[in-house]
């Protein structure tokens, strides 16, 4: 869920527009797990472009940061969640086959 500070963007369609584009540029595949499940379905992807760089009150201004394409990146629901587990700043860690090797709290 957006914070106050970025509701506006993320309502946007500039944004729509950004995250759409990079998703197809990805081939709606995951950057972390290479997961495509959904590809071909007919169902909508269940992925989500991700702030590598998270946004914050500082930098929402910025638009490198904001509609970047070297700050995103593409995101299925199950590492996102791992990223943003629990609402905590956490990070889950994938070996080169994608596969979860650990997670990293970047809270502490």
């Amino acid at each position: 869920m957006a914070r106050e500070f970025s509701k506006d963007i993320y309502n946007s369609q500039r944004w729509r527009k950004v995250a759409h584009a990079y998703a197809e540029s990805q081939h709606y595949v995951c950057e972390r797990c290479h997961n495509r499940s959904f590809v071909g379905t007919g169902k909508p992807p269940r992925f989500i472009v991700h702030h590598k760089q998270h946004l914050s009150p500082e930098n929402v201004g910025d638009d490198n940061v904001v509609y970047g394409w070297d700050n995103l990146e593409l995101l299925c629901i199950y590492c996102h969640n791992a990223v943003h587990g629990a609402g905590l700043d956490r990070e889950c860690l994938f070996d080169d086959d994608g596969n979860p090797i650990g997670i990293v709290d970047h809270s502490r």
